[in-house]
């Protein structure tokens, strides 16, 4: 079996000072270990690089390429970056040349950030990505009937709950400001609200409610009890044109 040659370093080795490329191991006649440490030998003249065949180095990199996920591309750009280094250096010495071989460059320093000059698309996206996440987005795994109505509400038809919300809108008062920044609500803490509120007397919705109340405070208990009625612990009814809510029998809390 080839000698191991493997150096203990507490840094780990990078192609170009940038990157560490990803641990690809090298298995030849002449050397067996990874390819960082080959490049590093290499780079040190501790390993004759004529006495070592670069195919399975080749090798050893193209069966890296198709099994790795290559999540990391950086990794398998200093792979490449590192092939190329020992390819350039074993072409230098097989072909005659009164030239030295050149030196190895030192690793240059990674050029200055130029994220400023981007600044407006990044505040543009910060501003999109804060207005989006004030919106609600139905789970793409819920499917429809996870939100469908019980599948009897007696005599009370949409329209009903249309109206009925239409007269709770009407007497809501004017909120003082806008805040979209603040958290939204819970809406499973909205039923909390709203089960604390009712009681098993038939009252309509404006009376359900605690006065005075926002806009937002309405669409919030409306949805809260709408929750509730889906899952039998308020029952609804209409008592002539006014849709009453009253709460279920055999539900406590």
């Amino acid at each position: 079996m080839a000698p191991r040659r493997e150096l203990a370093e507490t840094n780990p080795i990078t192609a170009l000072g940038v990157i560490a490329p990803p641990p690809i191991h090298i298995d030849s006649p002449k050397f067996e270990g990874s390819l960082a440490t080959l490049f590093r030998c290499v780079k040190d003249h501790k390993v004759q690089l004529l006495d070592v065949p670069l195919a399975p180095v080749c090798e050893a990199y193209f069966a890296y390429l198709i099994n790795a996920t290559l999540d990391d591309l950086d990794e398998a750009a200093a792979a490449l970056t590192v092939l190329a280094y020992l390819l350039e250096r074993k072409a230098w010495a097989l072909l005659p040349s009164l030239e030295p071989e050149p030196e190895t460059e030192e690793p240059m320093e990674l050029p200055a950030s130029s994220a400023h000059e981007y600044g407006v698309a990044i505040e543009a996206l910060k501003m999109w990505q804060e207005e989006r996440s004030q919106n609600f987005f139905r789970s793409p795994d819920s499917g429809p009937e996870i939100y469908e109505l019980p599948y009897s509400l007696g005599d009370v038809k949409p329209d009903d709950l249309a109206r009925a919300f239409s007269r709770l809108l009407a007497k809501a008062t004017l909120h003082p400001e806008a805040n979209t920044a603040k958290a939204r609500r819970s809406i499973s803490q909205q039923m909390l609200v709203v089960l604390k509120a009712i009681n098993t007397t038939w009252r309509s919705l404006e009376d359900l409610i605690d006065q005075p109340f926002t806009r937002e405070d309405a669409v919030y208990f409306f949805l809260a009890l709408l929750e509730l009625v889906r899952l039998g612990q308020v029952g609804i009814r209409m008592e002539e044109e006014s849709v009453q809510f009253a709460r279920a029998k055999g539900v406590t809390k």
